[in-house]
């Protein structure tokens, strides 16, 4: 069910006013309203603004030690720790991220420093044979000097110029070249060298030879490959700090949450006013915590205005709870409408077992998602989400047993229980009377859908909407199984024995819902139109959206085709490794052991594939086909002032 929501009013002692808000956090029932007036000056977003880029120095710092440090293992639960410890690691984290960040931002220096000795390195290896002091190679006041890379076939080329002195270097490739001519023919010579693919060089800044240079620059880069190891195995140290800066981490997440609330109330010198949302049964909680710090406050509570939007909350029972999860993924119903989830359960967990259907496929599914629930012990979206896949392995395997394999492996040829233990329907040998079935269960969901749809116009009372506009649509889907149940039954093996349903004219029953419904909808359509040709129209316009439906009960085929795709799959990986099972001697052991490797890793791919395949179709078919009839979406969730905790989790 939606749980109504209470808009509350809360003024208080100014002085008191961080107490109160840290109690109404740790009781995590208030979603706040902003009624700032930012009267502060700033001095809330300033320390908001601090907060946050504390939390930003510690997340840098985690990251670099984070694989440094000590694993937990992929089932360990969510570390817990009690949030006076996590404080008070704050000012050790704080040390211990300053000398994280020291460290790397050395390794930054001497990173660049590297990559800049290892380009100016590079550089001078086409002079490495050039034996003049580099600053000495330089023009002077009668004579202009040219350095620079040139192609070795233009090497002929400046030889032949009678103004050029020339000196080149390197074997290969671009020829190293110092060329020198007199003051007054150098813009002469300029204009030559840009006719041969000339590129001019500028000599590092460094004493010596370019072989003496180089030499040095080897030697820095050594020594800087030296320190960056020794940063690394202080880095690799520090991956002990772990927990410390987790810790600090979380609490200043709740400490930031604290303060954007701050920034959120209406203040004065004396008083605050605090607004904001309450779930109606947490009334009592919220009382309690502000209780806890004073007795010198006034509260309203009061319900919504026709023009508020309250966030929606969803309650249900211990086994529809974790189908909520589903809900979220596709939208949250409007505050004022009903959920969804207790509607949707059944059919979810139903469906989703005649789709993947392997009774093996679906024992691996729930002991995965039991073990994964007490083990890991997750918590929100993923905890719910785990146990809906529990859910839709038990289901799995008992469809498994009524129309699937274990497997792969057919029950009649597993077990030899052709004539005792037969199977509802076998996909395989009878895909007509299976996708009529299918059929079948969509045309109920739909017929549901609408129910459900009549009961809130009820409410609402709108006995006209819930009769013509919902019971008609009931009557024609109820009417065509009626009516084509006789027709359909011969598909079935063995064909269906109808005896008792002809005896009760249920077919003739059927005929008459699906005339009753038809007419209800031609005649009521367009109940609101006054001129009768239009109301007639409108009639017909109704009909006519039977074809919408036509395409609806359809997609109910999917349930056979997923089915049949995992079985067929399955026996397929069955059938070749059963192949690696042959020859003789020792071919046979090693095709055994290499057919039972292959079957358990090809197994498993298609648990994976097929449970993704089921939960998106499964999906699908509650959120377009059985929404559609009844679902009022758009709702906000409640978001309410509490610990929010990204590593750890607060222990009571």
């Amino acid at each position: 069910m939606i749980v109504s929501m209470k808009r509350l009013t809360l003024v208080g002692i100014r002085q008191e006013e961080a107490d109160i808000l840290k109690a109404l956090q740790k009781a995590g029932a208030v979603e706040l309203i902003s009624v700032s007036a930012d009267d502060d000056g700033g001095e809330g977003a300033r320390r908001l603004d601090e907060t946050a880029e504390r939390i930003s120095r510690f997340s840098e710092s985690l990251s670099a030690i984070k694989p440094y440090a000590k694993k937990p293992g992929f089932l360990a639960p969510t570390r817990e720790e009690k949030l006076e410890k996590m404080q008070q690691d704050v000012g050790e984290a704080e040390a211990a991220s300053e000398h994280i960040r020291t460290i790397l931002e050395e390794k930054k220096q001497i990173d660049a420093r590297l990559e800049k000795d290892a380009t100016t390195l590079a550089a001078l290896v086409p002079w490495a044979d050039m034996k003049q002091d580099m600053a000495s190679v330089t023009s002077t006041k009668y004579t202009h000097c040219f350095v620079g890379l040139v192609d070795a076939a233009a090497e002929a080329a400046i030889r032949e110029q009678e103004a050029i002195s020339a000196e080149f270097y390197g074997e290969a490739g671009n020829r190293a070249a110092v060329l020198a001519c007199l003051k007054e023919d150098a813009r002469l010579v300029a204009g030559f060298l840009k006719t041969i693919n000339w590129t001019d060089v500028i000599f590092p800044r460094m004493k010596g030879t370019p072989r003496e240079a180089m030499a040095a620059l080897e030697q820095d880069m050594a020594a800087g490959e030296k320190r960056l190891a020794e940063l690394q195995t202080e880095l690799e140290s520090c991956g002990v700090n772990a927990a410390v800066l987790e810790n600090a981490a979380d609490a200043l997440l709740i400490e930031r949450d604290n303060l954007a609330a701050e920034t959120q109330v209406e203040k004065d010198t004396s008083v605050f006013r605090l607004e904001g949302w309450v779930r109606s049964d947490e009334v009592d909680k919220v009382e309690q915590a502000i209780r806890s710090v004073t007795e010198d406050y006034y509260t309203e509570y009061r319900d919504p205005a026709e023009d508020e939007v309250p966030p929606a909350v969803l309650k249900n029972d211990t086994f529809i709870t974790p189908f909520e999860s589903l809900i979220t993924l596709y939208s949250l119903p409007d505050a004022r409408a009903i959920d969804a989830t207790p509607y949707m359960t059944p059919f979810y967990i139903f469906l989703f077992g005649i789709m993947l259907s392997d009774t093996g496929y679906g024992l691996i599914l729930s002991l995965g998602a039991w073990l994964f629930l007490k083990l890991k012990k997750p918590t929100g979206g993923l905890k719910g989400l785990a146990t809906v896949l529990f859910w839709g392995g038990v289901s799995t395997m008992i469809w498994g047993v009524l129309i699937g394999t274990f497997f792969g492996l057919d029950y009649d040829v597993l077990l030899g229980t052709k004539d005792v233990f037969p199977l509802l329907i076998d996909p395989t040998s009878n895909p007509v009377g299976m996708l009529l079935f299918c059929l079948l269960l969509g045309i109920i969901h739909l017929s549901c859908g609408h129910l459900i749809k009549m009961k809130m116009c009820l409410g609402q009372k709108d006995w006209q909407s819930a009769v013509f506009d919902n019971l008609s649509w009931v009557f024609i889907l109820i009417g065509v199984v009626l009516a084509a149940l006789p027709m359909a039954s011969g598909f079935f093996d063995p064909p269906l024995n109808l005896s008792w349903f002809t005896a009760l004219h249920l077919d003739t029953v059927g005929l008459v819902l699906l005339l009753a419904g038809s007419a209800m909808i031609l005649l009521f359509k367009g109940r609101d139109k006054k001129n009768p040709i239009s109301r007639l129209a409108s009639g017909f316009g109704g009909i006519y959206g039977a074809t919408s439906y036509l395409s609806d009960i359809l997609s109910y085929a999917r349930l056979l085709a997923l089915g049949i795709a995992t079985g067929y799959l399955a026996m397929v990986f069955n059938t070749l490794c059963s192949m690696l099972m042959g020859g003789s001697g020792v071919m046979k052991v090693v095709g055994f052991l290499i057919a039972v490797v292959l079957l358990i890793a090809l197994h498993m791919f298609s648990i994976a594939i097929n449970t993704l395949g089921s939960f998106v179709h499964c999906a699908r078919l509650q959120y377009v086909e059985f929404f559609s009839k009844f679902y009022e979406a758009g709702g906000r969730a409640f978001k309410p002032l509490q610990y929010k905790t990204k590593h750890v989790q607060i222990s009571k």
